[in-house]
């Protein structure tokens, strides 16, 4: 099911004789990937490799997921679009992520890349995607379906503070590619109550390995790897975009070699971007620091159903994992979402659940954009009830809450695209 939104976006006329497809050779690709490049990146030499090195080796990746616009023969836009899974709990999601959106300069201002989305939307709609995901520029997307659904979260930490930290020794080294099995098991174990993260295989980081080349692992004594960072350049911090624990006992450790580089850089604070429920970021609650959250409204990080049934259909095994801990397991209920104005019935019994494009008891209005915040966390249920038109049961309530738990929605940096 794909939105209308998607097909019909009001703008300016475009280019009559604008073509809409993949690229269709190895010299087309190259000249979409220049114009990605140019466009994008202030190091065109950089962006070209990783454009290059993407296309090479990036699970998933078809020629085809290069998408472009033609007027008269003449490259007029491209975008890149990736293939991931996301996963809410139990659930795996197919996720579209769209990537280097670009027009060339002689062409803007004439609905190209709009016309780019809706294309690209179309594609991902015949190809069986659940749902897609952009970091974008502000007040442009969401005319396309999408919503803001991942905030940002850091934490800053003084250097001298973090330097207090308690440990029971370790050696820091330069990780090496025979480090990837440690690194995939921590972040997976990290993951586990974070929303919309990729589910990452060791290709993932294998064929990104040059922007994880900085990433420092430490090891005990036995020479076991315990923890890991991944460090930035910043302009008057030390920044660390990605860690990881093999268990809290290695938290102090980290802590502690993270102000020892910190130190070398001779950097007043460090901060750690990651989700409040990482443990790491839990275990700094026990030092002086600051814990933010970042919301950019229609802009950043931002989500869309291309296929809303099948998106529910694949919510099933995460809803009947829920419901084995909650209350409601062993009631017959079921619950009616219309999404604007579609009905989706769930229903419950026993714990066992399914869903059909029908109408039922329990209705609750939503829009697609409400139920994105939902199934995502970003929202809460009750802050959404109190706002909608409703005819629930209690039954029906404790269904809801099952279906829609609290999470924290999280793409790590080094996954985005």
């Amino acid at each position: 099911m794909l939105s209308a939104s998607y097909l019909a976006v009001p703008g300016k006329q475009i280019v009559p004789d604008l073509v809409l497809r993949s690229v269709q050779s190895d010299e087309e690709l190259h000249r979409a990937t220049d114009l990605m490049a140019k466009c994008h990146e202030p190091v065109y030499f950089e962006s070209m490799r990783w454009l290059q090195t993407f296309a090479n080796g990036y699970p998933g990746f078809l020629r085809e997921h290069t998408r472009i616009a033609l007027s008269d023969g003449e490259l007029a836009g491209a975008l890149r679009l990736s293939t991931d899974t996301v996963r809410i709990g139990e659930a795996r999601l197919k996720m579209g992520g769209f990537g280097w959106v670009t027009t060339d300069p002689r062409h803007r201002h004439k609905g190209v890349a709009r016309e780019l989305m809706c294309d690209t939307l179309r594609y991902m709609a015949q190809h069986h995607y659940h749902v897609s995901m952009l970091f974008g520029i502000p007040n442009f997307y969401h005319r396309f379906g999408f919503t803001s659904s991942l905030a940002e979260y850091s934490t800053s930490v003084d250097t001298f503070e973090a330097s207090t930290a308690r440990h029971n020794g370790y050696r820091v080294r330069e990780a090496k590619p025979g480090d990837i099995p440690a690194i995939q098991k921590m972040h997976h174990a990290h993951d586990a109550d974070v929303s919309c993260s990729l589910v990452r295989s060791r290709a993932h980081i294998t064929n990104r390995w040059d922007r994880w080349k900085p990433v420092s692992v430490l090891t005990d004594e036995n020479g076991k790897v315990i923890a890991y960072s991944l460090p930035r350049r910043g302009r008057d911090e030390f920044q660390v975009i990605e860690v990881g624990v093999a268990g809290p006992q290695a938290c102090g450790a980290l802590l502690h070699a993270c102000s020892q580089a910190a130190l070398e850089e001779c950097a007043p604070r460090i901060i750690f971007m990651a989700p409040p429920c990482h443990p790491f970021v839990r275990y700094l609650l026990q030092f002086k620091s600051s814990h933010e959250m970042r919301i950019q409204r229609d802009e950043g990080g931002m989500m869309a159903f291309v296929d809303l049934g099948e998106t529910l259909e694949s919510m099933i095994p995460e809803w009947e994992s829920t419901l084995m801990r909650n209350v409601a397991r062993d009631h017959h209920v079921e619950v009616t979402l219309l999404v604007d104005r579609k009905p989706f019935r769930v229903r419950s019994h026993r714990g066992a659940v399914d869903v059909t494009p029908n109408s039922g008891a329990n209705k609750v209005s939503l829009t697609e954009a409400e139920l994105m915040h939902l199934i995502t966390g970003y929202r809460y249920l009750e802050e959404i009830l109190s706002r909608q038109r409703r005819i629930l049961s209690p039954e029906a309530r404790d269904l809801l809450a099952a279906m829609f738990p609290k999470r924290t929605a999280y793409v790590w940096r080094q996954d985005r695209f």
